[in-house]
């Protein structure tokens, strides 16, 4: 493949990463807003379209009437109230159908001119997107029987895939992008940036707990827990792995916790790479990006958190998950501009 068609195609990847980062928006505006069982059938075809007429907007209200959330959340809810929390769940699902059909017409435009290997990474782009839509029907379907909201497991699983996607699209994109030249040789701070991935990945599967089961309602205070310096209940629940997974008053201060502790690993790796001389072009530039999208994260956090005592404000959960997002993409794209190959035998040699 040529330099001229890498760089489109870089073009094209780094366009569905926008669709998939406004997808991801979508999706927590659908969350906090109570709108994501609104519809209760996967029709992919014919559920691209909204209702039409009257009858078929009575059809899929009767439809919702039939779910545990319209019983035990929404009971006497109007049809423009209806309507409202319908647009946001068949705008996401509309969306996810144009950024699939949008991947599918840039691998056909550039099909010809694409080596096996390339062939290969969309092929795994289009599963993981497809199971992606699969993710989210499952996640859907545990509000439909007996709980009036989704399971917070699956929802946190749906997210998840969608940064998996995400990042594997980004990493795509930047493989084209970045020279063998550009490439960085060195083990110190690369090893400090892979090991801030798990730890960002893992603040936010929290983050999906925090979301799917409202945790933030429960402790509406900063820095402290409702006055005290410790949540009420920590560790209160039993068995004692179910605190870890279920218990809102331990999954909201190991949420806070971590972003403490990623604060201090990315102050320090920030300081780090300031000290590393290098022809990149993006290192220091994505690594002050990486500190300032720290402090806006932190920040954002905190005021979710003060403005929850009445339900989470979904315009600040919103911006606050897609911030998340951001830091994490940087963080990817700062591991994705080292030179795994050379780094890994530089260490060794040392």
């Amino acid at each position: 493949m040529d330099n001229k068609t890498k760089k489109q195609l870089a073009i094209g990847l780094i366009i569905t990463l926008f669709i998939i980062y406004f997808q991801v928006i979508l999706g927590g505006t659908t969350r906090l807003t109570g709108s994501g069982l609104s519809i209760t059938r996967w029709d992919i075809v014919t559920g691209t379209l909204p209702p039409l007429t009257d009858k078929a907007w009575d059809d899929a209200f009767q439809l919702y009437q039939q779910t545990p959330q319209y019983h035990k959340l929404n009971k006497g809810m109007s049809m423009p109230e209806f309507k409202a929390i319908f647009f946001w769940e068949w705008l996401h699902r509309l969306w996810g159908r144009f950024g699939f059909v949008f991947l599918v017409g840039l691998f056909a435009y550039f099909y010809r001119r694409l080596d096996r290997q390339t062939v290969f990474r969309f092929g795994t782009v289009f599963a993981l997107y497809a199971a992606q839509g699969v993710l989210g029907w499952f996640m859907v379907a545990s509000g439909l029987v007996d709980m009036p909201w989704v399971s917070h497991y699956r929802l946190t699983a749906h997210l998840l895939l969608a940064i998996v996607l995400f990042a594997y699209i980004l990493w795509f994109a930047a493989d084209l992008l970045l020279l063998p030249s550009q490439k960085i040789t060195h083990p110190a701070t690369q090893r400090w940036a892979y090991a801030l991935v798990p730890l960002v990945l893992l603040q936010i599967a929290y983050g999906g707990f925090m979301s799917g089961l409202h945790a933030a309602m429960f402790f509406p205070s900063f820095p402290d827990y409702n006055g005290s310096w410790l949540p009420a209940n920590l560790f209160g629940e039993t068995p004692f792995y179910k605190n870890f997974f279920e218990g809102i008053a331990t999954i909201q201060f190991i949420h806070r916790t971590l972003a403490y502790i990623l604060a201090v690993l990315i102050i320090w790796f920030w300081i780090q790479v300031r000290r590393v001389v290098t022809t990149n072009p993006y290192l220091h530039k994505t690594t002050n990006l990486l500190l300032l999208l720290l402090v806006v994260q932190i920040s954002l956090g905190a005021t979710v958190l003060l403005l929850s005592k009445q339900g989470i404000p979904v315009f600040w959960g919103v911006l606050h998950q897609a911030v998340g997002l951001l830091l994490l993409s940087t963080l990817l794209f700062i591991c994705f501009q080292y030179n795994r190959v050379k780094a890994i035998n530089s260490s060794t040699q040392n």
